[in-house]
């Protein structure tokens, strides 16, 4: 096969050319750097440059994605390299008509989970940081990929690689070896359209479903690494920061306050907390607003000064949005808020999420918060990246965070008659216990009423932050479709 490897200099790049080369493959390497080692296909060039990658598929069968920083590294690197870069490779692929592209993701996505717990790739990923999140987001474009333009993707989560470090001596480590099989059977592979598996060599300490990665790609480990049961721990000291604080709020930065869903929301909490509007728009409803788009960081400060919760509901709101807007509103403008309630301070932020993020589940399947995303757009990979971040400042800041999974919302009709839609007075209640529970740091919920179809699990939201619906859809059997 004609292959293109991007991030071709780093480690795992150097490993996975030569291995594949020294197989008959045919590989053209892509870095902003030469190789170490001279000879073969090498096209120069950054990921944030789209005519640059576009040049690089050019004529190859399949790709693989390695490239983008290595680590956590400050917003402005890490969005070009590692988010833009990593559009730029999809759709780039894309508009070449290559089918297949098999994308770095991380196995520390799961590091969260106890170490007795055998990892899974349909456990839901806690990221980290901004690099655990952009591998998140890589993910879900391939997911998206291969549900909207008939794509094959294979998401590899590498372990620890060394190039100092042939063999394993952990479970959560990939041998040399290991890594060059397991990135041929990843791109050669037949694979029915969106697939997960974990990039580490095998262990009598089975900390990873390996058999995943056999069923779904064919890739059969031969390193092994031997942990002693006395030393099956990898835990550290390191947990979760303190919450900010746990008093109630009194004044509440609304964005998208001129929205339809943050103009029901201020109306319903204006009587009981100071309430501050942001929006592009003008907000006469409202006596203490902050005009400017989210992209305006400056103004994303001045609007969390002082206040004690953020609903975030500002952002592109329509699935049909095309990359560069979605990119701007939603990914840039909620860096933008999260960042800003850090350094001012807040201790609680609300987020609007989406439960389409849930859509391509099948209609006799219960919506549960521990279901992996499934996400079909731009705009619902926008609330996973938000949910993620969320996740992080919740670890990593004492942030309380909520992501309220919206349902369908509608200025027109007060009342819900489909366990999807989410009535105005719910609106209020939902986002009002966001913003006011006491219990665990980081939380996610369905933000629709209530049903006697229950398609979304709302006791959940009971149970998490005390959201109880007012509001009850009632849905005839014969209309459950």
């Amino acid at each position: 096969m004609h292959l293109l490897v991007t991030g071709a200099s780093g480690r795992v790049g150097t490993c996975v050319v030569g291995g594949l080369r020294a197989r008959g493959h045919r590989v053209r390497a892509f870095d902003r750097r030469p190789p170490a080692e001279g000879g073969g296909e090498f096209l120069q060039g950054d990921l944030g440059d789209f005519d640059r990658v576009r040049r690089a598929v050019d004529g190859v069968d399949a790709v693989i994605h390695l490239g983008g920083n290595a680590g956590e590294r400050p917003w402005p690197e890490i969005a070009n390299n590692n988010y833009i870069g990593c559009y730029h490779v999809f759709e780039a692929a894309r508009e070449a008509g290559i089918r297949r592209v098999v994308f770095a993701s991380r196995a520390g996505l799961l590091w969260l989970y106890p170490d007795s717990v055998q990892r899974r790739v349909e456990m839901m990923p806690r990221p980290l940081g901004l690099y655990d999140n952009s591998k998140l987001f890589g993910e879900m474009l391939g997911s998206m990929y291969a549900s909207r333009f008939d794509m094959e993707c294979v998401c590899v989560r590498i372990g620890n690689f060394s190039v100092d470090r042939d063999q394993p001596g952990h479970p959560h480590q990939l041998s040399h070896g290991d890594c060059v099989r397991l990135f041929e059977q990843a791109v050669t592979h037949p694979v029915a359209g969106f697939e997960i598996v974990f990039g580490v060599s095998a262990s009598d300490w089975p900390l990873y479903d390996l058999d995943h990665g056999r069923r779904a790609i064919g890739y059969e480990p031969r390193d092994i690494s031997h942990v002693p049961e006395a030393e099956r721990t990898f835990r550290g000291d390191e947990g979760p920061a303190e919450p900010l604080s746990d008093q109630p709020p009194r004044r509440v930065l609304i964005t998208g306050a001129a929205g339809q869903v943050g103009r029901v929301v201020a109306r319903g909490l204006r009587g009981r907390y100071e309430v501050r509007g942001m929006d592009r728009v003008a907000m006469p409803e409202l006596s203490d607003t902050v005009v400017a788009p989210l992209g305006d960081f400056e103004a994303c400060l001045r609007a969390t000064r002082e206040v004690d919760a953020v609903v975030h509901l500002g952002g592109t709101p329509s699935g049909g949005s095309p990359w560069e807007e979605v990119w701007s509103s939603n990914f840039v403008g909620t860096w933008h808020m999260m960042e800003a309630a850090r350094i001012n301070r807040v201790p609680r932020v609300a987020y609007a999420s989406r439960a389409g993020i849930l859509s391509p589940y099948p209609r006799d399947l219960q919506r549960t918060v521990d279901l992996f995303p499934k996400p079909e757009t731009y705009y619902t990979i926008s609330k996973v990246f938000g949910e993620g971040l969320g996740h992080t400042w919740a670890w990593r800041h004492g942030t309380r965070f909520v992501g309220v999974r919206i349902g369908n919302f509608s200025l027109e009709r007060d009342q819900p008659g489909h366990p999807h839609q989410l009535g105005h007075e719910d609106a209020v209640r939902v986002f009002e216990a966001a913003i006011t529970h006491t219990g665990s740091t980081y939380e996610i919920v369905f933000g629709v009423s209530d049903s006697d179809w229950p398609l979304y699990d709302v006791d959940h939201g009971r149970r998490a932050i005390g959201y109880e619906p007012a509001q009850r859809s009632i849905v005839p059997e014969a209309e459950r479709n």
